[in-house]
């Protein structure tokens, strides 16, 4: 018996020992390590987007090379549609700066690493500014050479929210714990691209989103969906009371000032089209809608010919 509880106790500390030295190994992990995961995922990415950027982590440099593969293949009694395979894509990363000027991630950082990693952050809650003055974890840069037009933002904006998660079904957490501060509001990221920003938010008691001066009207439109608690909003020169199953669409320009006076957090989904800052020096938001679906009608033409083509052939 005696000889059983020696076995016993010893077969405990080895496991005990074994788990530390795995939970340090873990804690140990390096940044390269960490970012080739993200990258080796991106490979079966469906969202993946051609693009060379840079990744700096602190002061540490890295550089990544995407290419997208799919393949087409036709669907339908006549074969008239075409449906898309996707992957696996080419995905390199390498230390060192980009050997060409180009956009990168800046991760202030190891720790905004690590908790985009560990999904305490997405990398677009990260990202998230009231200004585009803020200083935030994460951000999008232009190296010195390069100016981001508005196709390598929209690229960008892609890989923010599709290289910094490695599950194949990308889920998000939202949670005052797992928010950061913009507008006023505590706010998660759930997807952003260049045309539409999609956010959870909480405003707390006696707190108010978009109340400083410069942040209560957008280029863009808005559109708030109220999932829990009570709260107040001034839009335009009218003021409603905000309550769980309501949505309040807001035009361009249109003041919009949401508070909360109750016992209890106001939360819901904010929907914010498209990228305020492309608004804010000549064109409108609308004058690029009319010129956005005009290019649907000339891209339609465009790829039944193409396709018409292809078929003759």
């Amino acid at each position: 018996m005696k000889n059983y509880i020696y076995s016993r106790a010893l077969l405990v500390a080895l496991t005990f020992g074994l788990f530390v030295q795995s939970q340090s190994g873990l804690a140990q992990k390096s940044t390269q390590d960490i970012l080739v995961s993200f990258a080796e995922s991106y490979k079966a990415d469906p969202m993946a987007m051609n693009s060379n950027f840079g990744i700096k982590v602190a002061e540490e440099w890295w550089a990544v090379t995407v290419a997208r593969k799919e393949e087409g293949y036709a669907m339908g009694k006549q074969k008239q549609y075409t449906f898309h395979n996707y992957g696996p894509n080419e995905v390199t990363i390498i230390q060192g700066k980009p050997a060409q000027p180009t956009w990168y991630f800046r991760l202030a950082d190891r720790e905004t690493l690590d908790k985009v990693n560990e999904k305490i952050w997405t990398a677009s809650t990260a990202s998230a500014k009231s200004t585009p003055a803020d200083v935030v974890a994460m951000d999008i840069e232009d190296m010195e050479g390069f100016t981001s037009d508005q196709e390598a933002t929209a690229i960008a904006y892609m890989a923010l929210e599709h290289f910094w998660k490695k599950d194949a079904v990308e889920v998000t957490q939202f949670s005052r714990g797992g928010s950061l501060p913009s507008h006023g509001a505590e706010i998660v990221s759930l997807y952003t691209m260049k045309d539409k920003r999609i956010a959870w938010f909480s405003i707390g008691p006696e707190e108010a989103a978009n109340a400083d001066r410069g942040l209560d009207k957008s280029q863009v439109p808005n559109l708030f969906i109220i999932t829990k608690g009570r709260g107040k909003g001034l839009i335009g020169d009218e003021e409603i009371e905000l309550k769980p199953g309501m949505s309040v669409f807001v035009a361009p320009y249109m003041k919009h000032v949401i508070f909360n006076p109750y016992d209890e957090p106001l939360e819901g989904i904010l929907v914010l089209y498209g990228d305020n800052i492309d608004y804010a020096t000549g064109q409108s938001y609308m004058s690029f809608l009319e010129e956005e679906y005009a290019f649907y009608g000339k891209n339609e033409k465009a790829v039944k010919k193409q396709s018409s083509d292809k078929h003759e052939n």
